[in-house]
C-alpha cells in the first residue's frame, strides 16, 4: 500500500475511534480507553506503512547477503580453487619481481637482427635455450639468462632446461633461479655467468628424486 492509502487508513481509524458526540459534547474529554485505542490505531498504521515501504529493500538485502555467504563458503571449502589462486598469485609476484626483456630487446641484447624478432626468438625457444613467459599478451624473457657482455644466452640455461623434471613448470624453475641459495652468495641466476657448473650441479641436487629406505 502506498503513502496515500496509508493516510486514508489513518483518517478512517481516527474517525472510527475518536470521541463520539453526546449530549455533553462540548465539555467531554476522550476517555483513557479511547486514547489507548487511538494509540493502537496509530501503531497499526505505522507498522503497515513501514512494512510496505521497506519490505522490498529488506528482502533484497537478505538475498544479496545469502548469495555472498554461499560464495564465501564455497571459496573457503574449495581447496583446489585456493591452491590454484595461490599458485597464480605466486606466479604474478615472481614475474613482477624479475627483470624482463621483450622480443625486440632480446634480439638487440644478442646482437641479432630485429627485422622479425618473434621468429628469431621462437627458434631459440624451440631449441630450449632459454625461458619464455607471457606478460600482458607479450612474450618476455628473464634478463638473468642473457650474457650482456658476450651477447649470448648463458650456455648453462640450456643444460638446466634439459635437466628440468617433467613436474617442474617454467615458473618453478624461474623461482628457483631467483631465490637465494646456500651454495651461492646470491641467487643461482646471478651465478650463471660466474659459476655455471656450480649452478647446474645445485639444480641437479635440487631435482634428484628423494631416496627412501
Amino acid at each position: 500500500m502506498g503513502g496515500a492509502g496509508n493516510f486514508e487508513l489513518l483518517k478512517q481509524a481516527l474517525a472510527s475511534l475518536g470521541p463520539q458526540p453526546t449530549a455533553k459534547a462540548a465539555g467531554v474529554k476522550t476517555s483513557n480507553d479511547e486514547a489507548k485505542l487511538l494509540a493502537a490505531a496509530f501503531e497499526k498504521v505505522a507498522e503497515r506503512y513501514l512494512s510496505d515501504a521497506f519490505a522490498g529493500e529488506f528482502d533484497k538485502l537478505i538475498s544479496e547477503y545469502r548469495v555472498m555467504l554461499r560464495e564465501n563458503l564455497a571459496k573457503a571449502d574449495d581447496a583446489p580453487l585456493r591452491a590454484a589462486l595461490n599458485r597464480a598469485r605466486l606466479q604474478e609476484r615472481i614475474l613482477a619481481s624479475t627483470q624482463m626483456a621483450e622480443q625486440a630487446e632480446a634480439c638487440e641484447l644478442l646482437g641479432l637482427s630485429g627485422a622479425n624478432p618473434s621468429a628469431t626468438m621462437r627458434r631459440k625457444e624451440d631449441r630450449h635455450e632459454l625461458l619464455r613467459f607471457t606478460v600482458d599478451g607479450r612474450a618476455v624473457y628473464p634478463l638473468l639468462q642473457f650474457d650482456v657482455e658476450g651477447r649470448r644466452i648463458y650456455p648453462a640455461m640450456s643444460h638446466i632446461i634439459a635437466a628440468k623434471p617433467a613436474e617442474w613448470s617454467d615458473f618453478r624453475l624461474l623461482h628457483w633461479l631467483t631465490r637465494e641459495h646456500l651454495d651461492f652468495d646470491d641467487t643461482p641466476g646471478a651465478a650463471l655467468g660466474s659459476d655455471p657448473e656450480a649452478v647446474i650441479a645445485a639444480f641437479e641436487r635440487e631435482t634428484e628424486p628423494a631416496v627412501h629406505g
